[in-house]
C-alpha cells in the first residue's frame, strides 16, 4: 500500500505471461473485468490494420498538407490553383496531393486535359 497525495491507493500483482507486474488495485481490476491479458490483446486492431492507421495518420502530419486538405474544403481545385494559393513547386505540389490520394483524404478526376482534385468524406472528417 501507498499514499499518493494523501489517498490511500493498493497495488496488487497481475500475471503476464510468466512475469508478474505490479500495478495498482483499479487497474488490475479492471484488466480482470476485461477477460485478462489475453483478451484486452486479442481486442487489438490486427497488425496490418494498425499499419493502415499509422500511414493515414502519418498523411496528415504536415502542415502543407493540412492546408491542402482546407483549400479543398473550400472548391474543388486543379493543381494550378493549389499550387499558387499555397506558393508551392509543381513536384513539392504532386508529391503532398500524392499522400493525400493515397490516404484517402483527397480524389480526382481527369476533366479534358486537367485533373481536379476534392476533398473526400474521409478528408472532411478530419478538418
Amino acid at each position: 500500500m501507498r499514499f499518493v497525495n494523501g489517498e490511500r491507493k493498493s497495488e496488487r500483482s497481475i500475471c503476464l505471461g510468466e512475469v508478474n507486474v505490479l500495478a495498482p488495485g483499479e487497474v488490475v481490476e479492471n484488466v480482470e473485468i476485461l477477460g485478462g491479458l489475453d483478451s484486452l490483446r486479442s481486442k487489438l486492431p490486427l497488425d496490418d490494420e494498425i499499419e493502415k492507421m499509422a500511414h493515414s495518420y502519418k498523411a496528415l502530419a504536415d502542415p502543407i498538407r493540412i492546408k491542402v486538405l482546407w483549400s479543398l474544403s473550400l472548391s474543388d481545385l486543379c493543381p494550378c490553383i493549389l499550387k499558387e494559393i499555397l506558393d508551392l513547386s509543381d513536384s513539392k505540389l504532386s508529391y503532398h496531393l500524392n499522400i493525400l490520394e493515397s490516404a484517402g483524404y483527397i480524389a480526382s478526376r481527369k476533366e479534358k486535359n486537367w485533373r481536379i482534385y476534392s476533398l473526400t468524406e474521409r478528408g472532411s472528417s478530419v478538418l
